[in-house]
């Protein structure tokens, strides 16, 4: 999250850099400054943000309702194109599953339709790291 403005340099001295940001900037839920950051930066067409670790930024237990507001916001900014799930591997299985790692996003974020889904769970990686 602090090295938000180290990757605007970035983007801005290498307009063709693809950018992947971890973790949503790993913005804590108590602090909404943090994710106003990480949306500030779709304004940058090749930023792309992998949605994980929700598990580990909520307050609340499954499914996670604070930290899917999160995603709802970074949704509505970025679009199912540039969003991506990961796996968080390996997940600290004291907090979550990677069964419910998944699930959040299949299942629970009700925001999300099946078109969405696509993208975010193949059809962005697809796009952005394309294998043969």
């Amino acid at each position: 999250m602090t090295r938000i403005p180290d990757i605007v340099h970035l983007i801005e001295q290498c307009p063709k850099l693809t950018a992947a940001i971890c973790h949503m900037a790993d913005c804590p839920i108590d602090r909404p400054e943090k994710l106003e950051k990480l949306i500030a930066l779709a304004r940058y067409p090749r930023v792309f943000v992998k949605i994980s670790h929700t598990w580990s930024i909520s307050r609340q237990p499954y499914p996670r309702l604070d930290a899917q507001e999160c995603m709802r916001r970074l949704h509505a900014a970025y679009g199912p194109q540039r969003l991506m799930w990961a796996s968080d591997w390996p997940v600290d299985l004291s907090w979550t599953t990677y069964d419910k790692t998944l699930s959040v996003v299949r299942e629970d974020m009700k925001f999300l339709n099946a078109d969405d889904k696509s993208w975010i769970l193949a059809k962005t990686v697809q796009r952005v790291w394309p294998f043969p």
